[in-house]
């Protein structure tokens, strides 16, 4: 289960093109929204939140805990708009969550344990994808999946997302053969007669 990450915001009065003045202030102006819920605006420490996402991504599901309310939403980031597309946030989105319905998020792979191809080879781990796109409860989401490499014994073998093994709960949604991980030989370097001559 992945690792709730907080965020604190406050409820947002200034709307519209009045909220310049917010992020000149250092705060990022925000809205809550979800299936069967009002739309809420809401207004967050920028530095504050800038950090967060540096830290833990984008993709995590965070508990947001709004100014006057008794419990945290459980969101997650549905727009994130950036100074010129690349630069600090000026805005964000968030979605939040039905805890009792499942939903769709990117979880990355981690490898794992030493391949045999490499150690007694002196072949090179190649990770092909990165991370899988899963199915599951909000808290049941892992911050990743580790993928164990143990059965790369030959330069011919390729660890598929069949081999990997979600935990209880997850389901993984990519192909089953898309190619996670295999082992490259290592390259022999042919000298020239020039070489060999000096």
């Amino acid at each position: 289960m992945a690792e709730r990450v907080s965020l604190a915001a406050a409820p947002r009065t200034v709307l519209g093109k009045q909220v310049r003045r917010l992020r000149r202030q250092g705060v990022l102006p925000g809205n809550v929204y979800g299936k069967g819920i009002s739309s809420v605006a809401v207004e967050l420490d920028a530095r504050t939140f800038a950090r967060t996402i540096k830290a833990h991504g984008v993709r995590s599901m965070f508990e947001l805990a709004i100014d006057g309310e008794n419990a945290v939403r459980h969101v997650v980031l549905r727009g994130l708009t950036r100074a010129g597309g690349v630069g600090e946030p000026i805005h964000v989105d968030f979605y939040q969550v039905d805890l009792n319905r499942p939903i769709q998020a990117h979880v990355p792979l981690h490898l794992e344990g030493v391949a045999p191809a490499v150690r007694d080879l002196a072949g090179t781990l190649i990770q092909s994808l990165e991370a899988v796109t899963i199915r599951s409860l909000p808290l049941a989401i892992p911050d990743a999946i580790v993928v164990d490499v143990g059965m790369l014994a030959r330069f011919d073998v390729s660890l598929t997302v069949a081999d990997v093994k979600p935990p209880a709960g997850v389901e993984i949604l990519n192909d089953l053969a898309i190619v996670v991980a295999t082992v490259t030989p290592p390259r022999i370097r042919v000298e020239t007669e020039e070489e060999q001559a000096e």
